[in-house]
């Protein structure tokens, strides 16, 4: 199969809708399949792929910037999907789908060229917890809804999206596709605590409880932060790591200062991809405190818990659809109630006080996900989903 991935960002390796992106067109590759992605073109891209081509988008610095921007990109996109589509003719389109453009759908109607979609989120959902305007949000839903609807398969990384696009754009159950996140369960491997500490010069003696991620509203990093206090009335020694950076990251530092807790995290700010691993290996627990907002709607397919239990960590996180599925099934650790403080705090004492269950649920936790959620296993879901969207258009 010929496959053209069409991506409306900049690709580094600090978030994880870039990750999962490079992931599956890496491991699409490893299966046999001729694969291209396109993305917006980036001066920060620290590595070369022979299969990326990076499409140009014009960066202007004045009013209404941010519309001209993602129209440059739009317009780059779908004179660079006309040609390359003419001249390799493939075989099907694959977008990771938003409410931002349609140039990939627009472009399989024009050439007859079927498309599988990807849905990671309800556009129009993260946008009124971002607080945009009515007219963006509109604007965002009639986008979102020609994409849905130009694609001939969908794939969503929860059943509750799956739920929202049958509710809120009407498409038929038998569409749509639901495929988990995934980890690279050969860079997120157990490694020796003591090494990796010693790696990054943190203290052999302390305690660390880590969180990754982007540090965006929904992360719920407020309820680790405020949790705090109660650990460290019971584990003096515990330190906590925020690996990640993003638009919430002065709040959050303000707020552990406001609460005299600051000397007690560690905010890396942006952390290389393959780094991470170190970080999370450092730690005797890693915690995923999402909120209820958007998380309980929708329910969440997060990379870093696939990511937490691949290196053999144990995993306290909200009891979000999709989250406590995922500790369920694995048995690699607790559930607590979203935005509860205290049964965050309760459930990470409870583990720094049993050296044995961290551990179990370790083992058990990177058993599950080698076996379950690999990006192989990730990508030979996708390629199936796509063989039968070639088949029958």
């Amino acid at each position: 199969m010929k496959l053209f991935i069409s991506y409306g960002m900049q690709l580094d390796l600090f978030n994880g809708s870039n990750v999962h992106t490079i992931e599956l067109l890496n491991n699409l590759k490893k299966l046999g399949v001729d694969v291209l992605l396109f993305s917006r073109s980036s001066k920060n891209r620290s590595y070369k792929n022979p299969n990326i081509i990076e499409v140009p988008s014009t960066h202007f610095q004045f009013l209404f910037s941010n519309y001209l921007n993602i129209f440059t990109y739009q317009l780059s996109l779908f004179l660079y999907l006309i040609y390359y589509t003419i001249k390799l003719k493939p075989d099907l389109f694959y977008a990771r789908l938003s409410g931002s453009g349609a140039s990939s759908t627009i472009v399989s109607s024009i050439l007859g060229i079927p498309q599988v979609g990807e849905v990671n989120g309800i556009t129009i959902d993260e946008m009124i917890i971002q607080g945009s305007s009515k007219s963006k949000i509109k604007i965002a839903q009639l986008i979102e809804s020609i994409n849905l609807k130009g694609c001939s398969k969908l794939i969503a990384v929860t059943d509750g999206v799956k739920k929202g696009l049958m509710e809120i754009y009407f498409i038929p159950e038998s569409k749509i596709v639901v495929i988990n996140n995934g980890a690279n369960t050969e860079l997120f491997i157990p490694m020796d605590k003591n090494k990796v500490k010693k790696e990054l010069n943190l203290d052999s003696t302390l305690h660390y409880i880590c969180f990754v991620g982007n540090l965006i509203p929904w992360q719920g990093v407020e309820y680790l932060i405020r949790a705090a206090p109660l650990i460290l009335k019971e584990f003096a020694d515990a330190r906590f790591l925020i690996v990640g950076d993003g638009i919430m990251k002065k709040e959050w530092m303000k707020l552990a200062d406001d609460l005299g807790l600051l000397d007690n995290f560690i905010f890396t700010g942006r952390i290389p991809y393959e780094k991470v691993p170190v970080y999370i290996n450092a730690s005797d627990i890693c915690v995923a405190p999402f909120i209820k907002e958007r998380n309980s709607k929708i329910g969440l397919s997060a990379l870093k818990t696939y990511e937490y239990l691949a290196c053999g960590k144990p995993l306290v996180a909200s009891a979000i659809p999709g989250v406590k599925d995922l500790i369920e099934l694995s048995g690699g650790g607790i559930a607590v109630t979203p935005e509860n403080s205290e049964e965050l705090a309760a459930a990470v004492i409870k583990l720094l006080r049993d050296e044995n269950s961290r551990k179990l649920m370790g083992e058990k936790g990177r058993k599950y996900i080698v076996k379950n959620h690999s990006w192989n296993s990730v990508a030979k879901k996708v390629l199936s989903v796509c063989n039968e969207a070639s088949k029958s258009h």
